[in-house]
């Protein structure tokens, strides 16, 4: 199959090379000869080329090949797709007759798994293999951007604009209510928190882009069932890069960029706000004309700045005491400044990684330390919503009778004194602070030993550990508004503030044995091990209000009004193996158990039992098709398993015991001006379980032409049974009026479909293209009620926009359905009685059957390259989610004459739209289908171009340089800023822009 292959391609890209060859470089030393592979055939179109140049030329029909190149020490490499690439020095004797050798990498390739590694040709459950070098990308600072859009069913909504922002990543959707939903991340063997809390919330922010060498993501139970009790939502594992033998190389990667809101709500200015009130309410022309300010502010131009961001990574890596010792360690700096004034975000990375081996290779230590410090200043994120409502008129500042900013009023900005007025934005920017400064450390030790004498066993033992610290305050200034409005008479004027220390810590022993032995076509393995895993976090504040100054050396004197401690700990316990059994390479068993015990239940709950197993069937290693000229993989798959969830808020909602008490009404005194909290019972329910998610996995592999086509499709089911939530109980049936149970189910199921090809791959030019696509659907089968309200919405107290119902998706919308005239615009305080009693009410509500779940999720990227330039794009999109639209709190300020009402301006929006009323009897409509917005969307996530220059000073030098532009645009009909949100939100508020990010990068290796 390969020899006809090879010469099918070869005449291809022969044609397609040929007019380009007519103007390679002529050089004063000849090189010729003939290439040929394994058994003797000439291979048609193979690429030779001197290094460092675009000088080359391709093999003619008999395999032979002339090339002049520069002197006899040029280096000459020959490459085909397929064969792996032999380089020479030009005056070798080899590169007259070159044999080239079959590269069955895409074969044997090794995907790292859960407590292993496997060829990838033997892998039986859906697993996707990215390698980091291979994404195509440009200036980035968290890894998850190195995955969005690039794998089938994993869907990943980056955060919003905020530096440091984290982001909410679903593998085949949320497979839980109330529970987490996060996927378990492992980086070299260690499992990471994603609470391990202010400033490092985001798991992957652990690692810098730069030092991860791939990811491996697990999806079907019988791949996560490894991990048991954290896998029910799917499994990440990234691997960091590695020492490489050979002399120290050095590489450094830096970018620059500028980031600036490209969108931001159109409001009305000064003028168009004044003509507006007076026309529309001439019965308030008197009352509204005392209101208005003599200014014209735009306050959203006043809060946002241009950010400029820097990223730098400098590694060095190679191998020391005659290659027994490979070593490679990194630094790298990030400084992301928001948008936002007064926001940045800092981040120094260390990493450390020794992997040496001893006893004839024996035994192979692997030293993984990596360490990270982050600085946050976190600006008010209502300073947003501030801006577009606060009034256009007023100047931002409060002034004298002379002009001059009145510093001792509201430390000089302007504010409403109506304790219901939105806070001036600059306020919020500039009498506020919040920050922190945070110190983790993740790293492990791992021992490999193959036993002398028997090397099919082996024993790996694993230390972890991943701790993190963290301290940081926040509060508000002397004279601010905010200090003003305190409604506290001792600290009224002077303001309050709080200081706070979180410690967080994991830490985990596994040790586990794998023995692995062949015979002739059979291959069996085994592993079998115990894990120790132990989660422990502590938080102190401390709340001070300032008093009136004294004579003393401080202006501002404090008292201590509280201080808080909070500790949990839990421990998880755990058994697993795993069975691996396979026929020449045809057919394929998989077979795997964990049991894990958690402190989080009590008695015979506190086990649980993760099952899975998997069969695969190579088919394209059959006889029938071992020699097929088209046919390059095909393999089938099916997978079963069962996997559990323990991570849900409260780590002791199964045992009994008392807490302080945090309400203030409830102190007691004890002695004069001494007042204590009480204990009280905390509630709980003994008969807590595991939260279970059973799935079948159908999946196919394929490959095409020798690789130039390939992808997967799977088919997905995953049932979720005794669903942990917190629910409401009766009246007295426990300590609180809510509990966490087990409650209901949920069905998810899904086709996962992954495309790649290779269309053009000549001496220079390459291009391949990425497609990815993810059907699901999700359905709540059992509740212990009729519905759960949720998802708040219209900025009152109890509106709730959804509901978790049987027979619907999870958040789907429930609202009043509302009344719209001849011309399709919503008549004003109109909706439908749909059960026809005269009344609008509760009972009108209906489900709407649209949820913010989308129905189908995709991504496509795209690299070409031409001689030493490189071009490349990356996007993902929805169809089928839908959004509730409460920006500006729309459908609570759906009437205008809202704007005068209060005795302050309130700015809206410069035309009467679809979400303004203007009758003087209107009401709002807070809960109103009318704010139920389509957010499918398409975003280009980012293009870049870049160009690398080979060999530099014939030092073996190369530099790329590389310009590029993220959130590029975005296409969809939904109206507000921006249509991607959480999923398990839905309602869209007021939130900080994601910016558009030009940036320039560039990479030294030498």
């Amino acid at each position: 199959m390969r020899k006809i292959l090879a010469m099918c391609l070869g005449v291809m890209i022969l044609c397609i090379c040929t007019p380009p060859l007519a103007l390679a470089r002529q050089g004063s030393y000849e090189v010729k000869g003939v290439v040929v592979d394994a058994s003797g055939n000439p291979v048609i179109g193979a690429t030779v080329v001197e290094l460092g140049t675009t000088n080359g030329t391709s093999t003619d029909f008999n395999g032979q090949y002339v090339l002049s190149v520069k002197d006899g020490n040029s280096a000459v490499q020959i490459s085909f797709i397929g064969y792996k690439n032999l380089e020479r020095v030009a005056s070798s004797a080899d590169l007259a007759r070159v044999v080239l050798e079959e590269d069955l990498m895409s074969l044997d390739e090794v995907v790292v798994i859960g407590y292993g590694a496997v060829k990838k040709n033997d892998m039986t459950g859906s697993v996707i293999a990215v390698k980091a070098e291979e994404v195509n990308r440009g200036a980035l600072t968290s890894p998850q951007e190195l995955l969005r859009g690039k794998v089938p069913g994993v869907n990943i909504v980056s955060g919003n604009g905020a530096p440091g922002a984290g982001a909410e990543i679903r593998i085949r959707g949320g497979a839980s209510l109330s529970a987490s939903n996060n996927p378990l991340i492992v980086i070299d063997g260690v499992p990471v928190a994603n609470d391990a809390g202010p400033g490092m919330s985001n798991g992957l922010a652990m690692v810098n882009p730069n030092d991860i060498a791939s990811f491996t993501v697990l999806k079907d139970a019988s791949a996560t069932a490894i991990y048991g009790s954290r896998a029910s939502n799917g499994v990440i594992l990234i691997t960091t890069k590695k020492g490489e033998g050979g002399k120290p190389r050095v590489s450094y990667n830096g970018s620059v960029s500028v980031k600036h809101n490209h969108k931001t709500m159109e409001m009305m200015n000064a003028a168009q706000f004044k003509e507006y009130i007076l026309g529309t309410y001439p019965d308030l022309a008197d009352k509204s004309s005392a209101l208005f300010g003599t200014a014209d502010t735009d306050w959203q131009d006043l809060i946002y700045k241009v950010g400029i961001a820097t990223d730098h990574n400098v590694s060095v890596y190679g191998s020391a005491l005659q290659n027994k010792l490979p070593y490679r360690a990194s630094v790298g700096y990030t400084y992301d400044g928001g948008t936002l004034k007064t926001s940045d975000n800092q981040r120094v990375t260390v990493d450390l990684n020794l992997s040496p081996k001893f006893f004839k290779d024996h035994l192979t230590v692997n030293l993984n330390a990596k360490g990270i410090y982050n600085r946050g200043n976190y600006a008010d994120g209502g300073a947003i919503g501030a801006a577009v409502y606060f009034d256009p008129t007023q100047d931002p500042y409060h002034r004298t009778a002379d002009g001059a900013v009145d510093y001792a009023t509201n430390n000089g900005y302007f504010n409403w004194e109506s304790n219901l007025a939105d806070t001036s934005p600059l306020s919020l920017l500039y009498d506020k602070w919040d920050g922190n400064h945070s110190y983790r450390a993740l790293g492990n030790l791992q021992f490999d030993y193959k036993v002398h004498g028997l090397e099919e066993l082996s024993f790996n033992l694993n230390l972890g550990l991943d701790i993190t610290t963290t301290s940081g305050d926040k509060g508000n200034n002397p004279g601010s508004i905010m200090a003003n409005r305190d409604g506290d008479s001792a600290y009224k004027g002077f303001g309050r503030f709080e200081d706070y220390k979180n410690l967080h810590r994991n830490q985990l022993l596994e040790f586990y044995a794998n023995y692995a032995k062949e015979w002739g076509i059979h291959n069996f393995s085994a592993m079998a091990g115990y894990s120790w895993a132990e989660n422990y976090a502590s938080t102190d504040s401390h709340f001070y209000g300032r008093i009136a100054p004294t004579e003393e050396t401080r202006p501002w004197d404090s008292k201590l009004i509280n201080f808080t401690h909070s500790a949990y700990q839990d421990v998880l316990v755990s058994f697993y193996g795993r069975l691996n059994y396979s026929i020449d390479s045809r057919y394929l068993f998989t077979f795997t158990m964990r049991a894990d015990g958690s402190s989080r239940f009590v008695g015979d709950n506190r086990w649980g039992y993760f099952p899975s197993a998997a069969a695969a069937w190579n088919i394209a290693q059959e006889k029938f098709l071992r020699d097929s000229d088209v046919v390059s993989a095909l393999k089938l798959r099916l997978g079963w398993g069962v996997t559990g969830q323990q991570d849900f808020d409260d780590r002791y909602a199964a045992r009994s015991y008392a807490e302080i008490s945090k309400d203030p009404a409830t102190q007691y005194p004890l002695g004069p001006d001494e007042w204590y909290f009480p204990l009280k019972p905390h509630e709980y329910n003994e008969s807590l379980k595991w939260e279970e998610t059973t799935t079948y996995n159908v999946g196919l592999d394929f490959g095409f032409l020798n690789g130039r086509i390939n992808g997967s499709v799977d088919a997905y089911y995953r049932k979720t049974d005794d669903m942990l939530s917190r629910v409401a109980v009766p009246l007295g049936g426990n300590f609180s009026n809510y509990v966490y149970q087990n409650i209901g189910s949920m069905k998810n199921k899904g086709v996962e479909v992954s495309l790649n090809f290779v269309p053009v791959q000549t001496k220079d030019w390459h291009l391949s293209i990425g497609l990815n696509g993810t059907f699901q659907n999700t359905e709540i089968t059992a509740l212990p009620s009729d519905a759960i309200d949720v998802g708040g919405a219209g900025g009152g107290t109890g509106n709730t926009a959804q509901r978790h119902v049987v027979g619907y998706a999870p958040y789907t919308f429930y609202l009043w359905q509302q009344v719209y005239d001849a011309d399709g615009n919503a008549v004003e305080n109109a909706l439908v009685d749909r059960d026809g009693d005269g009344q609008i009410t509760n009972a009108d509500r209906y489900m709407t059957n649209k949820s913010p779940n989308p129905d189908f999720y995709y991504g496509i990227n795209l690299k070409l390259t031409y001689k030493n330039w490189d071009f490349g794009f990356n996007g993902h999109g929805t169809v089928g989610n839908y959004m509730f639209n409460d920006v500006m709190r729309r459908s609570a300020t759906s009437y205008y004459r809202d704007l005068i009402g209060k005795g302050f301006l309130t700015n809206t929006q410069p035309v009467a739209s679809r979400y303004g009323f203007t009758s003087s009897a209107s009401t709002p409509q807070c809960l109103s289908d009318l704010f139920l917005e389509d957010a499918s969307f398409f975003r280009m996530d980012d293009i870049n171009l870049g160009y690398t220059f080979r060999n530099v000073a014939k030092q073996g030098l190369s530099i790329r340089v590389a310009a590029g532009v993220q959130n590029v645009f975005v296409l969809t009909k939904y109206s507000g800023l921006d249509p991607e949100v959480s999923v398990a939100g839905g309602i869209d508020g007021n939130v900080y822009p994601r910016p558009r990010i030009y940036s320039l990068r560039v990479g030294i290796n030498f």
